[in-house]
């Protein structure tokens, strides 16, 4: 009876070791495969001035958001975010008195603070792509999902929302998939100004969707890209842009990849 009590004993203690370990082996994937230094935190002034006879009135408008970094370079990155925080809005009327500029800054995950050019953006699929000039040692970029997400599918969420952000420091929040309506595909994912732009993966650390907007009155679901129409984006847009950068040179493009720095500028 003693010696059956001891079996029953070691086999129950090498039981509890293995869930142990399991769950920390399923908990050390989970912190290796999230791709934090993917992340981008972006900060837009909008520059709204309006001259009549001479005399001139000037407003700032300040917002930021969340991008990730899908393609590295020599000398910089190519992000993406959503198309509302890259385009310039303006009332339909008295257009022509009005003088609309944009400077972005983006800033790395460890708080490194770069600018930022937009190069294109889709206001259908609300996608923009950005390159950042400078940044190429503290960033890594994303890799695409080979396959969607299927309804039920466990994601995660890097991003900033309500500017929630610090050097090595950004929030990471889980959810699941839900399925798509139309060209908009849902999340049960809670988020908030901010959070636009932000990468959503998949339990492998790919990519599979992005945020863009959230219910306000029920702000844990969120509303992104389909991976398809992501993928196409990708696979159309950004790979067009790559290509067009490796080549200037070789064949006397124009930089566009490049702030331009203004002289003698009256910034009032």
């Amino acid at each position: 009876m003693f010696k059956k009590n001891k079996t029953v004993l070691a086999l129950a203690v090498i039981i509890l070791t293995l869930l142990s370990c399991a769950h920390c082996q399923q908990y050390t994937n989970v912190k290796n495969m999230l791709p934090r230094e993917s992340f981008m935190h972006l900060y837009k002034t909008l520059k709204v001035k309006s001259c009549n006879e001479g005399h001139c009135i000037s407003l700032d408008f300040k917002s930021s958001a969340s991008g990730f970094v899908v393609s590295k370079q020599k000398d910089g990155a190519f992000i993406l975010t959503a198309a509302h925080f890259c385009e310039d809005s303006l009332p339909s009327y008295r257009k022509e008195d009005i003088i609309v500029s944009s400077t972005y800054k983006v800033k790395s995950l460890y708080g490194n603070e770069y600018g930022g050019i937009v190069l294109d953006y889709k206001q259908d699929i609300d996608i923009c792509l950005m390159f950042v000039e400078g940044v190429t040692t503290d960033v890594k970029e994303i890799e695409l999902a080979s396959e969607p997400p299927e309804p039920g599918d466990k994601i995660y969420n890097v991003g900033a929302p309500l500017s929630i952000f610090g050097p090595n420091m950004v929030p990471i929040l889980e959810g699941r998939f839900n399925g798509n309506i139309e060209k908009k595909a849902f999340y049960s994912l809670p988020a908030a100004p901010g959070s636009s732009g932000s990468m959503i993966i998949n339990d492998k650390g790919d990519l599979v969707g992005m945020v863009q907007a959230v219910y306000i009155r029920f702000n844990t679901i969120s509303i992104s890209i389909t991976y398809e129409d992501l993928k196409n984006y990708i696979d159309v847009k950004v790979n067009k842009y790559i290509s067009y950068k490796n080549s200037m040179k070789e064949l006397g493009l124009k930089n566009i990849f490049t702030l331009e720095k203004k002289k003698n500028c009256n910034c009032d």
